[in-house]
């Protein structure tokens, strides 16, 4: 037994206990606190742990990373302020608490030690099922990776492309067993790799021959073609005999009809879903059920249209009718998938949660990487909405360790109307979000859909696009609007009401009042869809602020009040709404001059913020009331809830600060607090404020606070300016 802090760690076990509490953590996560034990105050570069604790997978770094902190978050632990894992940047990690262990421990350790690096496996980010899914991933490493490209239909009649859909689905349900297959959705990623780093990828072409096709594949060096009669055969002897022939096989193709009617419609629709939408998609899905009423996967889709159609009555009896019983575990894993995201839309999130767990099970038991990451982001989008932010953070990773930055880079917009934005960065922090990776992810995805027919991949791409704050608005702007174009003729309402609402408060980022309503004006919602209600109320109340806030438009200020107001009388209003309403409401007393009203709803909305964990939108709250303290003459006050450390980058804490230093003749913490600031980006009009107000007369330094930049002065404090 090793013995460190309060913690006991069982190292031939691998337990860790706190007096008579057993600590469950992922066995990744015990590995690596043995090695950090085996190796107390020494410097351990993360190529070692690397090396011997994932010698394989896609995603060594992120799973490392992932590992490190669920470690912390275990221990209690601040990576800031260690007190048993200290990060050295460029060097690696560094266990500095002293470790006492009994006269065998280091014998059992090394033993341990020895077992972990001969069963090491790839990425560890489950979060209930974590023992399945490293199970499953030490069978994963022994199958080589494997990008299914889609059909290259040059026949000349797009039509034909449904054929593609239909190949593609017998080839993977062959494939899936002998091989890694990677998702779909990376295709536009891996192909921009060197060559020489691209995985192994089935290519494969449809071309006229005459009053037949031909079907060529190419797997690696291997080649194979198949004369095809007519695209109704039989789908699953087409491609058993592909595979026979890349295999070196070859074995004569029986021209069979398919026997299963209506599945040439459900293909149809599946491709009418990719490239147009489901207005179009829908009576190919209605077509196969008209042949196979039993047909669950048309079933399944036509659920999810009704609701992304805005019918959500039709949509709850579709799913109800389903009988899944007997289906298999990917088709039950979409079933839970599809059901729990339209009972997030609803605002039913305890149900969704419970959805989305059964989805995550099957899931894993399909081994299907891009169906897993899937459920995963449900659970992030459910914990964020029940403020659970240890399981959004744990879910945002796994999905990360499994598709990489598309697991921010399509993020849902409603998380874009957290205060303090990025919204993948989560109230916590910002250490989860790769901007810089997810636009590069996002820019070549939109080349690679802008060469393809799928038109709602190419809008889905155009929108996450459009939400990174690392585009330039010139950029960003025509993205979404693009999208925006192409989704309004798709017949998907959901979708269009994510990409209007959004663009509503894009415009409010720019002080653009007017145009945000023009879009927010446009968004029509069934009355069940609460959530999304809420959100476009809190956002036309912050549109009308803004026009008072900019313009002194003493009309739109109140309309803005009135709003909020009503927002915050709601007895169902969120937790998040009703915070941010009492922050912006103090805003517009503030713009009002009426500080005791803006002092009282601040002081609010900061002890909410701090007693549900929103740190990042807590520092809003915490300059709005330093500002109000500088009006009153009370430097003093606004230093008190200064905290450098912590809020190093928040440009307005920073700038109060060096004012309220300067009017108290605090030198060290005025030259520090500009220091700070002065490398920030977009800092420059800030410091030049502040040299203007040094300037002043001592009798016109308080008259002239009102003259510098208000806490309202930006919206998203991770953007000080939209460039």
């Amino acid at each position: 037994m090793l013995l460190f802090g309060p913690f006991r760690f069982d190292a031939e076990k691998l337990v860790l206990y706190q007096q008579q509490e057993r600590y469950s953590l992922r066995p990744k996560v015990l590995q690596l606190l043995a090695y950090f034990l085996a190796n107390p105050h020494q410097v351990i570069k993360r190529e070692s742990l690397l090396s011997d604790l994932w010698q394989h997978g896609e995603y060594r770094e992120a799973a490392l990373t992932q590992s490190i902190n669920e470690l912390r978050q275990a221990l209690g632990d601040n990576a800031q302020h260690p007190t048993y894992i200290r990060t050295l940047p460029q060097q690696g990690y560094q266990w500095i608490c002293d470790v006492k262990a009994q006269k065998c421990a280091k014998k059992q350790l090394r033993l341990v030690l020895a077992i972990c690096g001969a069963t090491a496996i790839t990425v560890g980010t489950s979060i209930v099922t974590s023992a399945f899914l490293e199970r499953a991933e030490v069978q994963e490493v022994q199958k080589s990776a494997l990008l299914i490209l889609p059909l290259r239909n040059e026949t000349g009649v797009q039509a034909n492309a449904w054929w593609g859909y239909a190949l593609e689905s017998v080839l993977k349900e062959h494939l899936q067993h002998t091989h890694r297959l990677l998702p779909k959705s990376q295709t536009p990623e891996l192909l921009t790799l060197p060559t020489v780093e691209q995985p192994s990828q089935l290519r494969l072409t449809l071309k006229p021959m005459q009053q037949r096709f031909l079907l060529q594949a190419r797997l690696d060096s291997r080649h194979a073609e198949v004369v095809v009669e007519h695209l109704d055969q039989n789908f699953t002897e087409i491609a058993q005999q592909l595979l026979f022939m890349l295999q070196g096989q070859v074995t004569r193709l029986d021209n069979h009809i398919d026997p299963s009617p209506g599945l040439a419609d459900y293909y149809r629709g599946l491709q009418a879903l990719n490239e147009f939408g489901p207005q179009l998609a829908k009576p190919y899905f209605e077509a196969a059920l008209v042949l196979a009423p039993h047909h669950l996967p048309s079933q399944l889709e036509l659920a999810q249209i009704a609701w992304h159609q805005g019918d959500i009555s039709q949509a709850r009896a579709r799913f109800a009718a389903l009988d899944i019983t007997h289906a298999s575990a990917v088709l039950q894993a979409r079933y839970y998938l599809y059901l729990g995201v339209f009972q997030k839309a609803l605002g039913e999130f305890s149900q969704a949660k419970k959805n989305a767990q059964s989805a995550l099970i099957l899931a894993q038991q399909s081994q299907q990487i891009e169906l897993i990451a899937s459920a995963y982001q449900l659970r992030a989008d459910i914990a964020w909405h029940l403020l659970q932010w240890q399981d959004y953070t744990m879910a945002m990773n796994a999905a990360y360790a499994l598709v990489g930055s598309r697991s921010f880079a399509y993020s849902e917009a409603q998380r874009s109307f957290y205060l303090a934005n990025p919204p993948a960065a989560g109230p916590q922090g910002k250490n989860l979000l790769n901007l810089a990776q997810s636009k590069k992810v996002l820019s070549h995805a939109i080349e690679y859909y802008r060469q393809s027919k799928d038109k709602i991949d190419l809008a889905k791409s155009l929108f996450a696009y459009g939400q990174n704050y690392l585009v330039p608005v010139s950029e960003s702007e025509k993205s979404l609007l693009e999208a925006l174009q192409i989704i309004s003729d798709s017949g998907n309402f959901h979708l269009k009401t994510q990409v209007l609402t959004y663009l509503g408060f894009y415009y409010i980022q720019l002080h653009k009042g007017e145009k945000a309503l023009y879009y927010l004006n446009q968004v029509e919602l069934n009355e069940q869809f609460n959530s999304a209600i809420e959100q476009l109320n809190l956002l036309k109340a912050m549109a009308f602020m803004d026009i008072g806030l900019t313009h002194s438009d003493m009309d739109a200020t109140q309309a803005a009040q009135r709003q909020f107001s009503v927002l915050l009388a709601a007895p169902d209003t969120s937790v998040m709404t009703r915070t941010n309403a009492t922050l912006l409401l103090a805003w517009t007393w503030l713009k009002l001059d009426n500080l005791d009203k803006a002092q009282t709803l601040t002081e609010r909305a900061l002890a909410d913020y701090q007693r549900f964990s929103i740190s990042e939108a807590a520092t809003y709250a915490a300059y709005t009331q330093m500002y109000i303290h500088l009006l009153r003459g009370q430097p003093e006050r606004a230093i008190s809830l200064v905290d450098l450390d912590k809020n190093k980058d928040v440009h307005l804490m920073l700038f109060y600060s060096s004012i309220a230093a300067h009017m108290t003749q605090n030198k060290a913490l005025e030259q520090r607090s500009t220091e700070l600031l002065s490398v920030l980006k977009n800092s420059a009009p800030l410091l030049q404020q502040l040299d203007e107000y040094k300037q002043q007369a001592g009798h016109n330094r308080i008259k002239h606070i009102m003259l510098l930049d208000a806490p309202y002065s930006v919206y998203c404090q991770s953007k000080w300016v939209l460039e």
